[in-house]
């Protein structure tokens, strides 16, 4: 599992949480590897202005991922990612999701992944907390969203080891362990047009490509809002069922293959795309 390190800031004299350290991807490669085949569209490009909006590929990006304690997904079923409004707190239960759960080092995001039941959406919510690599179902039915979320982020940010497992003890509660890995690309459009360009280019690119390995009933992929850092547009998550985070930005659809390869089917972190 990882291990959360708490320091002091001594600007602000506030704890903080550290960056989690891996335990799994012990190995690193400096750079990507080539791709070996084209699906069609492994060597496409954005339009130039995208390309050239972005950070220069030859600095590092490491380090630009904030310190993070938690990270909730909410399996909003909405596949249609250039509908999502600017700010997602448009949505009533984002918008609670922010009140609750902002700050702590919590990173709080929408995507398009589906819950267990989507005929439920409304009755039921559906989440993903990493490092925890656990599913938490909520019964929206027996009381509002809004006492719901309250409730959720108060044992989120309960630094009590087992602070979520408590959740299963009430009946509103449902909780399941995530056993698929999830690639999370970020395609919110309508916040920034380079996050909406990329993220197709790569979703599409992993799409191809997993259906190719073979991987794709294995793995779960799906776009997610704003996780910060549009100049690093193609940014990417990586959650495994161990608790293991890797975020990469900067991906190309060149870059899919590589990923699959080293951090998907294998543990290793490519340098050259790491934001952490």
């Amino acid at each position: 599992m990882f291990i959360k390190k708490k320091f002091l800031n001594n600007l602000t004299g506030k704890i903080q949480f550290d960056k989690f350290v891996r335990y799994k991807h012990t190995e690193s490669i400096p750079k990507c590897p080539e791709p070996t085949y084209d699906t069609g569209c492994t060597f496409c490009n954005a339009p130039q202005e995208i390309e050239e909006s972005l950070k220069n590929q030859l600095e590092s990006i490491r380090n630009t991922i904030p310190p993070l304690n938690k990270i909730i997904v909410y399996l909003s079923n909405n596949k249609d990612n250039n509908s999502w409004p600017k700010k997602v707190e448009t949505y009533d239960l984002m918008r609670n999701m922010s009140k609750y759960g902002r700050g702590n080092g919590n990173m709080i995001v929408l995507s398009s992944l589906s819950p267990r039941n989507p005929s439920l959406i409304g009755k039921e919510a559906g989440f993903m907390i990493f490092p925890d690599a656990k599913n938490i179902y909520i019964n929206l039915e027996s009381q509002s969203i809004e006492q719901s979320i309250e409730q959720l982020f108060s044992n989120i940010n309960n630094n009590a080891n087992d602070s979520l497992d408590l959740l299963n003890d009430n009946g509103n509660f449902t909780m399941e362990p995530i056993n698929k890995i999830k690639v999370l690309i970020c395609g919110h459009t309508n916040r920034d047009i380079r996050c909406g360009v990329m993220g197709k280019l790569v979703y599409d690119e992993f799409i191809k490509v997993l259906e190719h390995e073979n991987l794709n009933d294995k793995i779960d992929v799906g776009y997610v809002s704003h996780v910060g850092g549009h100049i690093y547009a193609g940014n990417v998550a990586i959650l495994k069922p161990d608790g293991t985070t890797i975020w990469y930005g900067l991906v190309k659809p060149q870059n899919v293959q590589g990923i699959v390869e080293q951090s998907i089917k294998g543990n290793k972190i490519i340098e050259q795309l790491s934001r952490q």
